[in-house]
């Protein structure tokens, strides 16, 4: 269990940190799912636009 419990600190610190490596792997991971998200939904706006416009 203490062991578990300094890892925890050590991850408190981490995050705690100015330049954290936790906040730096979320911060690229948020990045690419943004990046995802807007060039997988230009082409499905584009496809809805064309759908709209055959009514």
């Amino acid at each position: 269990m203490s062991n578990l419990q300094v890892k925890l600190e050590a991850w408190i610190d981490d995050v705690n940190r100015e330049n954290s490596n936790t906040i730096q792997l979320i911060e690229k991971f948020l990045d690419r799912m943004f990046f995802l998200i807007k060039w997988a939904g230009i082409p499905f706006v584009v496809y809805l636009l064309f759908e709209i416009s055959k009514w």
